[in-house]
């Protein structure tokens, strides 16, 4: 990837998601553009880049943005490792499998937060709690995957010969 690309997706992504996407969307359900983030890049950069998006995007959602700590951290370091795993089967022509990726582990990481949510002692509803996120977010992350996964796909770094590699 491109370093100087990445760094100003990954501070544009971040001021989206902490100051802007806040006041265009109610409080509740608003996009998770740095879940999408991190989704696709361990899809389409494998599992270092994956990882490491993993932990800086839950790292500044838990401690700079306000939650308590390990809230996204958690859901974002496994959905990272499963989709870098899955990564190595898509290419650049099969956007709906990279879109219905994104789907799936948005559900995933309702399901792991929820999880979350639990072992710390917070008293969740689960099935209510589910059916009243997974809608608004899947729309949202259904809506911001396809722009996203054609501006992440372009920071796969060339080699001479043209083939794209993983670092």
């Amino acid at each position: 990837m491109k370093k100087t690309a990445c760094f100003m997706m990954a501070l544009a992504a971040f001021i989206l998601q902490s100051s802007i996407f806040p006041f265009i969307f109610n409080g509740i359900y608003q996009p998770n553009i740095i879940f999408v983030l991190v989704v696709l890049i361990a899809l389409h950069h494998g599992q270092r880049a994956g990882i490491t998006a993993a932990l800086l995007g839950g790292f500044c959602q838990d401690v700079i943005i306000g939650n308590f700590f390990g809230l996204h951290l958690l859901p974002y370091l496994v959905i990272a490792f499963i989709c870098s795993a899955m990564g190595r089967n898509v290419e650049r022509e099969q956007w709906l499998l990279s879109l219905v990726i994104v789907l799936v582990a948005t559900e995933c990481c309702l399901l792991l937060t929820c999880g979350v949510l639990l072992m710390s002692g917070q008293f969740v509803k689960v099935m209510a709690y589910l059916f009243e996120y997974s809608v608004p977010m899947l729309v949202y992350h259904g809506i911001l995957a396809l722009p996203l996964d054609h501006f992440v796909w372009k920071l796969r770094r060339e080699d001479a010969y043209g083939f794209g590699y993983r670092w």
